[in-house]
């Protein structure tokens, strides 16, 4: 049978989920550092802001991506965009309780309010697995046309570009009325709320899947003394031994020291640009909006070019290459090359990162997306913890080598691009 063919209307329900879910993260970006300061916290602090969401989401993604499996895409999109919702009331909470600090601890006041913060990224990353569930549900759209995953990833990014470009300059905007951070946490929360309600009411389930269901009934068994086994799938498979193939395994790993890099740049820059080159939250917002409107371009229209005259395996360590670069320009400490990094950042992203989601989405196979995709999330917050916070508590005594160390790791993960594309030297097209 003819593979369908991939349109953006196909797309649109789960692109539109993903815009909106970005939108409402990435509004926290430009104020988060600094309200974490005002409300006691120091450097190291907001490193582990951070690395409590990816504690929680370690453990959430991959019970979340195997439900799904399971049960299908769509309620479980429908739990973790909820829990969203929940957690950004509870921001909304820790914004209205009196500063009462409680101890004192390396410099920083833990106060009640922070400690509700810290209540709020917990909830959300506990039901954070969205970010599986939707790779999944891309890829169920692709079972029959895998030449167009890496496209359709890419679209994915560009949605979520989209939400960064808006979402912090809408904090931006926001932030400056009267109400302060309680403005933008609050259209966050909206926007969790229209996320929510998409899911539940326009998202289908992707046409063809057959959710995998229960196991056969244990009467069944005991009466007949046989196995029953269906016929409209393959035999299950635990996350642990579907990661026990190297094929799938060596990627997640990959996926480890990917994220670990990214997150030293995501602990160490606000860090790095307010108290090393006097950067506000409008500059931080800008900064970040041009960087996601970077990376929208390139994982559309230059992907789209890209992916059909060069293989994966040229794509993704080009990719990274760029994204060492940035890290290098990060260390000058000019305004300038904090945008041309930017540049090389987005080049980089938009490029590598798409097209190692078609690489895991291939190697997992029909059966078990929702496992493989949240085994690489939970790689993901894994790296998000130790990058945090290694990242928060590395920057005041190394400052800028933090950035040497990032690019060092993004150099190993290029250098293992034959292991990681072991089998998967062709073109995508």
């Amino acid at each position: 049978m003819a593979a369908e063919q991939l349109t953006w209307g196909r797309l649109a329900p789960i692109l539109s989920v993903q815009f909106i879910g970005t939108l409402g993260f990435s509004i926290a970006i430009p104020f988060l550092v600094f309200l974490v300061s005002d409300l006691g916290g120091a450097a190291w602090t907001y490193g582990l802001v951070g690395a409590t969401y990816s504690t929680f989401q370690l453990f959430g993604a991959p019970l979340l991506g195997r439900w799904s499996d399971r049960t299908g895409r769509k309620p479980v999109l429908a739990v973790s965009q909820g829990g969203t919702l929940l957690a950004w009331l509870l921001f909304l909470v820790a914004l209205s309780i009196e500063k009462t600090e409680l101890v004192a601890v390396a410099g920083a006041s833990i106060t009640v309010p922070l400690l509700v913060l810290f209540g709020a990224r917990a909830l959300d990353g506990l039901t954070g697995g969205n970010v599986s569930v939707a790779s999944a549900y891309v890829a169920d759209l692709t079972a029959d046309n895998h030449d167009e995953r890496q496209v359709a990833f890419g679209r994915m990014g560009m949605a979520a570009s989209l939400g960064f470009i808006i979402g912090p300059a809408l904090a931006g905007v926001l932030g400056a009325t009267p109400w302060g951070y309680a403005a933008p946490v609050a259209a966050a929360a909206g926007i969790s709320l229209i996320a929510t309600l998409l899911v539940v009411f326009v998202l289908p389930e992707p046409r063809g899947r057959c959710p995998v269901g229960p196991d056969p009934h244990e009467p069944v068994t005991r009466t007949l003394h046989q196995d029953h086994k269906r016929g409209d799938r393959h035999e299950k498979h635990s996350t642990l031994e579907v990661l026990r193939n190297p094929r799938v395994g060596l990627p997640i790993l990959a996926t480890f020291v990917l994220f670990l890099a990214f997150n030293l740049f995501y602990a160490s820059f606000p860090v790095h640009v307010r108290e090393a080159m006097g950067w506000d939250v409008g500059q931080l917002g800008v900064f970040f909006s041009l960087l996601a409107g970077m990376m929208l371009f390139v994982q559309g229209p230059v992907l789209g070019l890209a992916s059909k005259r060069l293989a994966p395996t040229t794509l993704f360590p080009v990719g990274v290459i760029a994204l060492a670069g940035s890290f290098g320009c990060y260390m000058t400490g000019l305004d300038w090359a904090m945008y041309a990094g930017a540049a090389l950042f987005a080049v980089g992203n938009g490029l590598s990162w798409p097209t190692f989601q078609a690489l895991l989405a291939d190697v997992a196979g029909d059966e078990d997306q929702g496992a493989v995709q949240g085994a690489a999330t939970s790689a993901s917050s894994l790296a998000s913890i130790v990058g945090l916070v290694v990242g928060g508590l590395l920057y005041p005594a190394l400052g800028i080598g933090v950035f040497a160390i990032g690019a060092a790791l993004f150099g190993v993960v290029a250098l293992g691009t034959p292991v990681w594309f072991r089998g998967r030297a062709g073109r995508s097209s």
